[in-house]
């Protein structure tokens, strides 16, 4: 690919734009452009930089228009951009969103290398589609002019993050620069990796099967399959299908594709599995069934009895720390559930560490063993809290507890400060609360109302302040919640006691209970 950021500077669509930050990186080879229209970088790093679909080598387009006067949050996105493989940013209206381009997007774009590209200021008639439809035009110009596959997607691999270094990857890049699908298969014909062109295309490989090795078919609907084995060493047992709609594939690039794959397996297949088993979480997660059904298959593993799923998040920790204690979590993870269950599958997913088992009929608490590897991580220093669902029927299930965990722990956190360990219904309880908090005054006021009777009174705050260690820390145990409090357990008792004569009730009569539950846990999602 001989397309470099220095070559698109050229076309008229650049003209007067001009490389503020970053010039280290003006040779990089560019791929294609991408527009970044939202900047909140943990949506980023949920759907496109863990999206299994990203490939890097792109230059992005955008103006920050929700983060102008956010520097901190427009350095975040430079890095995440630059971590996963991107070259550069083109900024457009600066002068009328961004009032200028700060200092520390210059030093941090230059450290990396990441070229930063400023549209001329103070000007709204500029449009994103030009610069997307000639930089476009110059790529595929060059694509079709030279085939240089293998060269370029090698250096274009040599350019990512060590974790995006994968055989899928490989795959993604070459379907993008051939527009061709491509199916990487065992000597079963189970696939081990694919990308289909256009994305939304269904391609079953069984359909592919009774091709002849090393010759196009034509099929159908203008469409063309390669079917190439790849023969060498101890490769023999994979092979490579091609499939193009439209205009047929040439020999010569079905040739560097098979050699690029060749090469990838070469480098990578010694962590296929870890890889596949990677796949298989994001397949559930995602709830993607199909996709899911062909890795379990691969693994021999049942998904249907799969019910139980815990997250570990980890608290505190820094981007040098992140990777080891991630692969400690998840060592951990499988340890302590190995002898429990008779299947665990678990990787990283996001930021997060995810396990799925089928529990075993034995008598060791979940708790307790849930409980026993927390207490394992923060004795070597890891501080993780863990959420844990169970009697999860399906993916869709899997799917939803998931976005509860990633939307909600950090309410259960705050209802329940000194709790490490979380359930399902606990978290749901927690989204409950925070409905209740974002659906207007009415309806919070309503339920607050048993703590207000108590802030009619002098000591109101020492009373909800205990009533909420009561009941939401100490579980309702007088001599847990006098050790939490640092008072007598007398003190305590004397307290609740206050407490009931000013409700009219124990704090423990049901139903009263509930509601007082509920009132203290909006408190403390109030702050």
């Amino acid at each position: 690919m001989s397309i470099t950021v220095v070559d698109i500077l050229k076309l008229p669509c650049l003209n007067g734009a001009k490389v503020v930050a970053g010039e280290g990186g003006l040779m990089k080879p560019l791929s294609s452009v991408s527009v970044l229209e939202y900047a909140d970088p943990s949506v980023l790093q949920e759907e496109l930089f863990h999206n299994d679909e990203f490939s890097g080598s792109e230059i992005v387009i955008t103006a920050f228009a929700n983060i102008a006067n956010e520097v901190d949050l427009q350095c975040a996105n430079i890095r995440r951009l630059a971590a996963a493989g991107e070259i550069g940013l083109i900024l457009y209206y600066v002068g009328i969103f961004m009032p200028s381009v700060d200092q520390k997007l210059i030093d941090i774009a230059n450290e990396l290398n990441f070229v930063l590209i400023v549209m001329p200021e103070n000007r709204m008639d500029l449009r994103y589609s030009e610069v997307i439809s000639e930089v476009m035009e110059a790529v595929i110009k060059d694509q079709t002019t030279e085939i240089t596959l293998l060269p370029d997607v090698l250096d274009q691999m040599s350019r990512l993050p060590e974790h995006q270094r994968t055989i899928d990857a490989v795959l993604r890049m070459a379907r993008d620069r051939s527009r061709t699908s491509l199916i990487l298969t065992d000597s079963h014909g189970r696939a081990l990796g694919q990308a289909n062109w256009p994305m939304s295309l269904d391609l079953q490989v069984n359909d592919f099967t009774c091709v002849d090795i090393m010759c196009p078919v034509s099929l159908p609907n203008n469409r063309t399959v390669w079917r190439c084995p790849l023969n060498q060493g101890n490769l023999q047992s994979m092979e490579l299908y091609l499939v193009k709609d439209g205009n047929p594939i040439s020999r010569e690039l079905v040739l560097q594709t098979v050699e690029l794959v060749r090469l990838a397996v070469s480098l990578w297949s010694s962590t296929h599995a870890e890889i596949q088993i990677s796949e298989l979480i994001r397949a559930i997660l995602r709830d993607e069934p199909r996709k899911m059904r062909r890795l379990a298959d691969l693994f021999h593993i049942d998904v249907a009895s799969i019910h139980s799923m815990w997250v570990l998040c980890l608290e505190n920790t820094n981007e040098a720390q992140r990777q080891p204690h991630e692969m400690e979590a998840l060592t951990q993870l499988q340890k302590h559930l190995s002898h429990r269950c008779d299947t665990v599958i678990a990787d990283t997913y996001e930021d997060y560490v995810v396990g799925f088992m089928v529990w075993q009929d034995k008598g060791e608490s979940i708790m307790d063993l849930s409980n026993a590897l927390l207490e394992h991580l923060t004795s070597v220093g890891i501080q993780v809290n863990l959420a844990r669902c169970h009697s999860l029927s399906n993916t869709t299930d899997v799917r939803q507890a998931f976005l509860l965990i990633k939307d909600h722990l950090n309410d259960a956190k705050q209802i329940w400060p000194t709790r490490q360990n979380f359930s399902q219904e606990e978290l749901e309880f927690a989204a409950q609360c925070r409905k209740t908090v974002d659906n207007g005054e009415e309806r919070l006021t309503k339920a607050l109302k048993p703590l207000n009777l108590l802030n009619d009174f002098s000591e109101g705050t020492d009373l909800i302040d205990t009533l909420s260690a009561y009941l939401l820390d100490a579980e309702s145990s007088v001599s847990r919640c006098a050790d939490l409090l640092f008072l007598h357990k007398n003190t305590i008792k004397y307290r609740l006691g206050r407490i009931g004569n000013c409700l009219g009730h124990h704090v423990d009569k049901e139903p009263e209970k509930f509601f007082l539950y509920r009132a203290v846990a909006l408190n403390r999602l109030l702050g």
